[in-house]
């Protein structure tokens, strides 16, 4: 019976754990896909912001040079009449300095630091700049940004409060200011330099205040296209995941069809073996025996493969019950032993006397012969593998640890990050060999997964590998 697109969605949420590869995949795509958009978006805001910068500022340092160089001129006329760069400038020249509606302050100095010209819309300002110029501020600058203090009433007031309301003055705000300088020179000689101001607090204000509501923007069009993206992420999924779900399905149904005909044939071959015709001729005992291998080689595919499919669909669920896990690890090693033996390997257990632990028994059972397997499968003859049990209490909790530890082949570094997916085989000859199809390791993450722990391998080629688990109780 053929299920509707929505059904299958529906299977496939129900199915699906939370940290699956699917949910991974899926945020993989939103955060690349948000990224995307943000970074266009950070593009824009960041040219907008650029661009509107650049405008008002050079408007204001127009407006600025201009007021500067129609002084300087009337300055110029006025300076080139006599040879005297101390004198001070006639009465109509001061009558032709006056403060503008667009200008702060403005000061002729000349080269012995004398003010022949000078006006501030407040007393308080010449004070400040003077500072400045003598600090040094403006040398060797056309433009300068100057943070002044200004005061909310005039001297006058401040000095006589009963000409005002009788309270003391305040300080106002800080304000900012716009400066420039220019050299007034005779000759070639400098004589003096003028410097003039306007107050641009309100545009510095201006683009405080325009930069915050851009990152607000960029903020709310972050949260947007982060839903956008998730939404996008998900129907890009969805087909995906339908397949990859009539897949799953296809595997574990296949491996659980094949289980019977496999077990069957198993039995088949092992009555075969008690016959006397095939015990007594070598070449069909040879025969029976690789057919009896390679059904047990197909038996353990079709288990690994079903046991995967139920990891896949989130139907490994731990049964926690109260065991030694001393006594799990000690009959996994017994289980074992005549494989080690076949390869003269030794299997030591390091544990304490006992470990009573709740967890899954029958999963750490199968965790213990999976890692056990796989560093006798690759561990040459006469080698040693050493399984490390213990139950530790730290700041996260009680966990169980092991550690697997052989003296084998080695994982070559640019295979360690690899071990764990599925099929994935270093070397397809060697394992081949050895009987692997590259789904232990897989198998033993997803147990480990499963009950909230972690594994990590650390390798060295020749030298031998650690696999070290830590399973939260």
């Amino acid at each position: 019976m053929k299920l509707s697109l929505n059904a299958v969605k529906g299977t496939i949420r129900r199915r699906l754990p939370g940290n699956d590869l699917f949910t991974r995949t899926r945020t993989q795509l939103t955060l690349q896909y948000s990224g995307v958009l943000i970074l266009f978006l950070s593009l824009f805001v960041g040219v907008v912001y650029a661009l509107l910068y650049a405008l008002i500022w050079n408007d204001q340092h127009e407006r600025l040079r201009d007021m500067s160089d129609s002084e300087m001129t009337t300055l110029q006329g006025w300076a080139g009449q006599d040879d005297n760069p101390n004198r001070r400038p006639p009465r109509e020249i001061e009558d032709a300095f006056a403060i503008s509606a667009d200008q702060s302050f403005y000061y002729l100095i000349a080269e012995n630091g004398t003010v022949q010209l000078g006006n501030e819309i407040q007393p308080e300002l010449r004070e400040q700049v003077m500072t400045a110029i003598a600090e040094g501020r403006f040398r060797g600058k056309k433009f300068d940004k100057l943070t002044l203090q200004t005061y909310d009433k005039p001297a006058a007031v401040r000095d006589n409060p009963s000409d005002g309301d009788g309270l003391p003055a305040k300080q106002g705000e800080e304000a900012r200011f716009l400066v420039t300088a220019q050299e007034l020179r005779v000759q070639g000689q400098r004589i003096a330099t003028l410097y003039i101001g306007k107050e641009v607090t309100f545009q510095h204000e201006l683009f405080r205040l325009l930069l915050y509501v851009l990152v607000g923007l960029a903020l709310l069009f972050f949260i947007v296209a982060l839903g956008l993206s998730h939404r996008m992420a998900r129907r890009a999924i969805v087909p995906i995941a339908t397949a990859y779900e009539r897949q799953r399905e296809f595997v574990a149904d296949a491996s659980h069809e094949l289980r019977t005909p496999l077990s069957v044939m198993l039995t088949s071959i092992e009555a075969l073996q008690l016959e006397d015709s095939v015990e007594q001729d070598l070449f069909q005992r040879k025969v029976v025996s690789g057919l009896k291998d390679e059904v047990q080689g197909m038996t353990k595919l079709s288990v690994e493969l079903l046991q995967l499919a139920r990891s896949d669909s989130g139907d490994v669920v731990l049964e926690r019950n109260a065991f030694d896990a001393r006594q799990a690890a000690e009959a996994v090693v017994r289980k074992l032993q005549p494989l080690a033996q076949t390869k003269r390997i030794a299997i030591e257990l390091q544990a304490p006397a006992a470990i009573p632990v709740l967890w899954d028994a029958d999963k750490l059972t199968q965790l213990l012969v999976l890692l056990i397997d796989n560093a006798i499968k690759y561990t040459p003859d006469e080698g040693k593998v050493i399984l490390t049990l213990d139950a530790v209490a730290d700041k996260r909790g009680r966990a169980l640890t092991l550690e697997v530890r052989d003296t084998g082949i080695g994982i070559a570094p640019e295979a360690l990050p690899r071990i764990f997916d599925r099929f994935y085989r270093q070397d397809k000859a060697r394992s081949r060999q050895a009987g692997g199809h590259g789904l232990g390791l897989a198998i033993a993450k997803s147990l480990v997964l499963a009950g909230g722990g972690t594994i990590e391998a650390e390798s060295e080629v020749g030298v031998g590998s650690l696999f070290r688990v830590r399973l939260p109780l």
